[in-house]
């Protein structure tokens, strides 16, 4: 990942081409600009985006003033966000940028400034040797309905970030379930699932947020598509467009579905003896 991020970085700034270093520049010193790149260790996050590596990139200005400093950083920020990084495995990055981590530092060396940009790259967790759970059907349903609203380059995807992803993704994840009481033969059940939206930009992925939201709030009954006359009723739907699109997921839905309580069984009568009131 190291190289493939030095490349990226000096493909948007080619001043820094051969300066971008693991530590510190060698002896000697670099009068700068020049840019220092170092990887923190895998943290966990969640089940659905596995770990999470962070990338840090330390601007050193150099003589260059801090209008130039100020230029890099958007290219970066606008050039690494969430774009597909070749690396030398299979599959490609894509780096979430997470903010300066602190105020611009002064450069005791060259008198220059220092600004570090934070990234991070989510690694999903490898998969175990045991069989996967059997996958929900409400779930599925509302995958493949997902499929049919949005457009083309969108891709759908179930209960986890898998590590190849495509820039425009959705992630659909069941969060809970619970039953209520409907009456004295019927009951319901409720399925909570989360959504996520991610692409390389936040104007894209509000646009989609509005549109599913929209289309979940018009859709009275959805199928489920497992080839018998059963439906889901769309309860409530909401969307958080400061959520984390990778970590928390924008879209909150809830699922319901009605069903029969089954009848409850009972011991027969064998017997029934009258006996004579005589008093």
């Amino acid at each position: 990942m190291r190289e493939a991020v030095k490349q990226a970085v000096a493909a948007l700034i080619p001043e820094l081409e051969g300066r971008i270093y693991d530590v510190q520049p060698p002896a000697g010193g670099d009068d700068g600009p020049y840019a220092v790149l170092t990887l923190g260790e895998e943290i966990w996050k969640s089940a659905w985006a596995g770990y999470r590596q962070v990338v840090r990139v330390k601007l050193y200005s150099g003589t260059a003033g801090i209008s130039r400093l100020d230029a890099w950083a958007q290219q970066l920020v606008r050039g690494l966000q969430r774009q597909k990084i070749a690396g030398p495995d299979p599959g490609a990055i894509l780096l979430h940028y997470l903010g300066v981590p602190e105020a611009d530092a002064l450069d005791p060396a060259s008198g220059g400034i220092i600004r570090c940009l934070r990234f991070g790259a989510y690694l999903p967790e490898a998969s175990g040797a045991e069989a996967p759970a059997p996958a929900d059907a409400w779930l599925s349903a509302l995958t493949e309905w997902t499929r049919g609203k949005l457009a083309d380059l969108w891709q759908v995807y179930e209960t986890s970030w898998p590590g190849d992803r495509e820039e425009h993704a959705v992630l659909w994840r069941l969060a809970g379930c619970e039953t209520k009481m409907a009456g004295a033969s019927m009951y319901e059940v409720r399925k909570t699932f989360v959504g996520h939206l991610a692409a390389p930009f936040p104007e894209t992925e509000h646009h989609a947020s509005v549109a599913l939201v929209e289309e979940l709030g018009a859709q009275t009954q959805l199928p489920l598509g497992d080839g018998e006359r059963r439906y889901l009723s769309v309860a409530e739907v909401s969307a958080n467009m400061q959520a984390d699109a990778i970590l928390d997921g924008q879209l909150k839905l809830t699922l319901v579905q009605r069903r029969m309580r089954p009848a409850e069984e009972a011991a027969l009568i064998r017997r029934v003896a009258v006996q004579p009131i005589t008093k």
